[in-house]
């Protein structure tokens, strides 16, 4: 990056904060500042980081600037285009600017707050009057032991610090049993007193743990040399008798409310190995070789790539949407088009919807390209995900892979953003701030002059639009690769499945004939619903009362691995009641069915199939998906039960059967997109069976056969679909139609998120007048009333012209702002994918 130093003493920063706009601070003259910097600045009473966005000339008089304190980076961290693209999505999506910048910076803090205890002269005079003392308890009691501790250590950190103190941690760590009484004592005699500093971090230690090869197992007796183990570390011991060696201590800590003291105390036990963590990525992809024989491509699969190969050699920007079939070869021309980029000099970035599709994503880009990969998504660790920005910042690497937030990878030069099954919602951010991935993706390509690809056989509608209005090329691949036939799928209507047999099950009975069929041809299935935990929800039979959160409109779903009551909207756990708090019933009953129950239900059908489970839940538990993944791809494991996280991109030759529980599921939601996830989820998934030489069959469980998502989901009819379902969005002015906006009032207090949605609603009142192509729907409860504890009223402000409705809901803000109105109390999801 080639930024000069700023002439001027005035820069604008975007301060890290909740704050809408950069603010303007003075450079010393002991500073070089250059856009792009990360510099800390003073922000009221504390420190806070920004980057330097521009200088300024001049600003209004009257006004007093404040120094910008350090300058934390020696050379600039983003380059002009991702600063510009920053400021596009602040406008864009309304989102404080500082925000932005944060979200674009995944890097490990360089500094943190740090609270240390320090011995003050008073208490160096009590100290050495307790060493000179003739009574030995006063010699080694706690206070003169705890005095003797912060002499010594602070001494060790003067020379690190010009403030010597011991973090008050350590102190906490060496006095256990005393610490709060020691130290209050000690602060009351003006011995010791707090104090709160920045401070260099450190580099934090990834541990990988494992069972000992000599460890009895868990439920059986322990030899004699070990002592009586404590909840904690059986509960340590069986998670990794469970899921396998931990790859991260931390992961494994947290999972089991476990302490680094534990595991120590279960190594010197004998019954564990503790080890430096695997090794980063950034090694990985140092010993990682190019050897990958690309494939022979299909003549569609050349015609394609040849196509785009031109549109990319060409330097213009034009975006192009690749609609393939399920199983058509989309991953190889995405490799193919790479390639050239970079024998054009020129970089590459590649994202993915789904942590869960970047183990079979990056084994075939590091064997296609080496160490040119690096991998950025949010399961990394801290420190994994610092490296691996460096390796792509200093030129390192060319290629990045990731999910959403890889689109701000610091690529220089770059060529080409491909963006696969760009159809996803998992693109979108649901918190501040809320961008789209995709449409991030698309200006950032025309920021660098690049070629965005976005690529998907179930394209999101507005996608697919554009392409119809000419605003996007399309590419088709129309047939899978090496003649495989679509997988055939089969409908199995539920309610002639209660009718005949009189009970509700989740597995029909065609379902379970074709599995049996499956495993006695040795072939794999997959078995599909987009539920997790054991039951939706616990119902008490005498009163009809459910368990519901205390935070959230929502009743709580039961997860039996874990044994409780959750929330998945806010995180609450509650135990499983015995009797109903609400009635004092014993009469309790579990319904519903999710990905645990299935998973269990079909152990008990097919005792001797090896059943697995991979969703959310599993997906969290550092390298569990890595292994399923990879079990089932080498046929260790006969049937995978999961949610929609197995439904997208894999490539599983041996599965011949995919079954859809409650393929209606989402259906019901009050969302105007319900129908288009049903149809791209049902499609996906059917696109998982038969791409091997084996043909492939689905049979999808539904109470609504006659639904069109259902049908021609089962048809694989896109064009079909795609027509019906535009003449609803047309009629109904949805989106890709009309532009749509979601605002929702929420407040902790009903009759304070009432007020505020009355001043919205007042606000859009006065612009509605004047807006004819401007429909307003609301003020409503929102269709989820209450989540994290805020009570929500929404608004769904449709527009003719998408620029006219962003700058009315700028205008928004400004209103909010001389309300008093508070931005954590406005919602403001331009674009959204769901109104939930």
């Amino acid at each position: 990056m080639s930024q000069k130093k700023l002439p001027e003493a005035m820069v604008d920063v975007a301060v890290m904060a909740a704050i809408r706009y950069p603010l303007t601070y003075r450079v010393p003259p002991s500073l070089d500042v250059r856009t792009g910097q990360r510099v800390q600045v003073p922000l009221g009473s504390r420190r806070a980081t920004g980057i330097v966005l521009q200088s300024r000339a001049r600003i209004a008089p009257g006004f007093q600037l404040r120094d910008v304190l350090r300058v934390l980076d020696p050379e600039p961290l983003l380059s002009p285009e991702l600063l510009t693209l920053g400021l596009w999505i602040a406008e864009y999506y309304l989102a404080p600017v500082g925000e932005v910048f944060r979200a674009m910076l995944p890097l490990r803090a360089q500094t943190g707050r740090v609270r240390l205890l320090q011995l003050t002269a008073r208490g160096r005079k009590k100290l050495d009057e307790l060493e000179t003392s003739l009574i030995e308890d006063a010699r080694e009691g706690s206070e003169a032991r705890l005095l003797r501790f912060l002499a010594q250590h602070q001494s060790t950190h003067h020379s690190q610090s010009s403030q010597a103190g011991v973090p008050l941690e350590s102190v906490r760590r060496k006095f256990p049993e005393s610490f709060p009484e020691l130290i209050a004592s000690a602060r009351a005699e003006g011995w010791v007193t707090t104090l709160e500093i920045e401070r260099e971090r450190g580099q934090r230690r990834v541990l990988g743990v494992r069972l000992a090869d000599s460890a009895p197992a868990v439920q059986g007796p322990m030899p004699e040399r070990v002592p009586r183990l404590s909840p904690v570390a059986r509960r340590i011991l069986e998670a990794l008798e469970a899921e396998g060696a931990a790859e991260d201590h931390r992961d494994l800590l947290k999972s089991t409310r476990g302490s680094l003291s534990h595991l120590r105390n279960l190594a010197d036990a004998g019954l564990i190995e503790i080890n430096e963590g695997r090794p980063s990525l950034a090694a990985s992809a140092e010993q990682s070789v190019a050897v990958c024989v690309p494939p022979l491509l299909t003549p569609a699969q050349a015609a394609v790539c040849d196509e785009l190969t031109a549109r990319l050699g060409s330097g213009k920007f034009s975006v192009a949407l690749l609609h393939g079939v399920t199983g058509s070869g989309k991953t190889e021309v995405y490799l193919r088009l790479i390639a050239r980029c970079l024998e054009l000099g020129r970089s590459a970035l590649m994202l993915v919807p789904e942590i869960a599709l970047t183990p079979a994503v990056e084994s075939q880009f590091l064997a296609r390209f080496g160490k040119e990969v690096a991998v950025l998504h949010s399961g990394l660790t801290e420190t994994e995900r610092h490296e691996a920005w460096w390796r792509i910042r200093r030129g390192e690497a060319k290629v990045a892979l990731g999910t959403r937030s890889a689109v701000f990878a610091p690529l220089e030069n770059l060529g080409i953003v491909v963006v696969d099954e760009e159809h996803e919602s998992s693109y979108k951010q649901e918190e501040t701030p809320r961008y789209h991935g995709r449409d991030v993706a698309v200006v950032r390509a025309r920021l660098a002059q690049a070629f965005p690809v976005l690529g998907s056989a179930t394209p999101a509608l507005e996608s697919y639009w554009n392409a119809r209005q000419g605003e996007y090329h399309l590419s088709t691949l129309q047939e899978r690769i090496s003649g495989r036939q679509l997988a055939s799928v089969e409908i199995v209507d539920m309610r002639q499945e209660f009718r005949r047999t009189q009970f509700q099950v989740p597995i029909s009975r065609r379902l379970e004939e074709q599995m049996d069929a499956a495993l006695e041809a040795r072939a794999q299935t997959m078995i599909l619903l987009n539920r997790r935990g054991y039951s939706w929800f616990l119902l008490c039979r005498s009163c009809g009362q459910t368990q519901r959160c205390i935070n959230c409109s929502i009743s709580l779903t039961y997860h039996r691995r874990a044994h409780r009551l959750m929330c998945h909207y806010c995180g609450y756990t509650a135990e499983v009641p015995i009797r109903c708090p609400s009635c004092n019933s014993e009469y309790l009953q579990y319904v519903g069915e999710g990905t645990e129950k299935i998973e269990a239900k079909l152990a008990e059908l097919f005792p001797g199939a090896r059943v697995e489970r991979l969703d959310r839940d599993a997906a969290r538990r550092r390298g569990h998906f890595r292994k399923v993944l990879a079990d089932f791809k080498q046929g260790k494991i006969d049937i995978l039960v999961g949610t929609q996280l197995i439904a997208k991109g894999h490539d599983f030759p041996g599965v011949t059967l995919v079954g859809v529980v409650s393929a209606d599921l989402g259906l019901s939601l009050p969302d105007f997109r319900a129908a288009e996830r049903t149809f791209q989820l049902l499609t996906q998934a059917a696109g998982r069976s038969g791409r091997g030489d084996a043909p492939g069959r689905v049979l999808v469980q539904t109470f609504f056969p006659e639904h069109y998502a259902v049908r021609l989901a089962s048809e694989q009819n896109y064009e079909g679909f795609f027509a019906k379902e535009m003449s609803f969005r047309r009629l109904m002015h949805y989106p890709p139609s009309a532009a749509l906006a979601n605002v929702i009032a929420q407040h902790k207090d009903l009759e304070q998120a009432a007020r505020i949605a009355k001043q919205i609603g007042d606000y859009f009142e006065s612009v509605e007048s004047d807006s004819p192509n401007l429909k307003i729907l609301g003020p409503t409860p929102a269709p989820l009333a209450r989540i994290q504890g805020r009570y929500r009223i929404q608004f769904l402000i449709k527009a003719n012209s998408r620029t006219r409705l962003n700058e009315i809901l700028r205008r928004l803000v400004d209103y909010c702002e001389e309300q008093k109105i508070s931005p954590q109390h406005v919602m403001i999801d331009m674009d959204p994918v769901s109104v939930m």
